[in-house]
């Protein structure tokens, strides 16, 4: 016999802007933060300053491209 349980309503992203410092629960990914080691982070705006940032490269272009290396 299993019986679903209630479950909670799905939590709100909650996330400070890079920009003005207010929090936002309607955040815009805006950039990432790569690490040599560990895990990296996002970095998220709220929709008021989201504007103000280049749209994140693609990663697939970045590759095509070459990255200014040479064969």
């Amino acid at each position: 016999m299993s019986e679903k349980t209630p479950s909670a309503p799905p939590r709100k992203p909650v996330r400070m802007c890079v920009r003005c410092g207010h929090i936002t629960d309607t955040p815009v990914l805006v950039g990432e933060v790569h690490q040599n080691s560990g895990p990296g982070w996002n970095v998220y705006a709220c929709p008021e300053c989201a504007p103000h940032f280049p749209p994140p490269p693609d990663v697939l272009d970045l590759l095509q491209g070459g990255g200014g290396h040479t064969s």
